[in-house]
């Protein structure tokens, strides 16, 4: 068995992202169907994941006024007619005895298209793989410099403290008044005059 790539019960995020011409045959499409399989490493399914999905739609007045607006850039090829379709998932906890080696993305039509038919054009698709940490690690590393700050404020608090107790003597000398002693001489002289 390999090293795992996302460890043991941590919560996966996937994140599909399909980069797709703004067609006519994908503005026709309407909905389709983003599957996602966890695969173990003998090849069978762990877990699997599905949601719908469309392209954003936009009224044709206003796509008319976009293509207007950027046809210099259009014609150059500095930019093109497409939308980035961002799929994210999220749900899957890394199981401990059986490891996730791959995943499998799957894009699947309606149930009204023949077989092969209603997926959409695709000109470039990845995958993001996100593991997010457990909740006291997650805590600590999003705090961490306000944990660092508190931290050296009571490490500081308690130095003092200790230094204040231990060296009390050195640091404040027990203070007496001149008249003290004296007051306590004459007091004793006069109790003892009137017998």
């Amino acid at each position: 068995m390999g090293e795992r790539i996302v460890p043991a019960r941590h919560k996966v995020q996937v994140t599909v992202s399909l980069l797709v011409p703004e067609s006519e045959y994908n503005r026709n499409l309407g909905i389709f169907q983003v599957r996602v399989d966890f695969l173990s490493t003998n090849g069978k399914t762990i877990a699997r994941f599905s949601q719908p999905y469309m392209l954003r739609f936009r009224s044709e007045p206003i796509r008319l006024a976009l293509t207007f607006l950027k046809l210099a850039p259009v014609i150059t090829g500095y930019i093109s007619e497409t939308q980035t379709l961002n799929v994210k998932m999220r749900g899957f906890i890394e199981k401990e005895n059986v490891p996730t080696s791959c995943l499998r993305v799957t894009l699947e039509q309606r149930a009204e298209y023949r077989s092969g038919a209603g997926i959409p054009e695709v000109y470039d698709a990845y995958l993001v793989l996100e593991s997010e940490l457990p909740f006291l690690k997650r805590i600590i590393w999003q705090w961490k410099m306000s944990i660092f700050v508190w931290i050296t404020m009571v490490a500081f608090i308690f130095e003092v403290i200790f230094v204040l107790l231990c060296c009390r003597p050195i640091i404040l000398p027990r203070i007496r008044r001149r008249g003290a002693s004296v007051n306590s001489a004459t007091t004793q002289n006069n109790l003892q005059a009137p017998s």
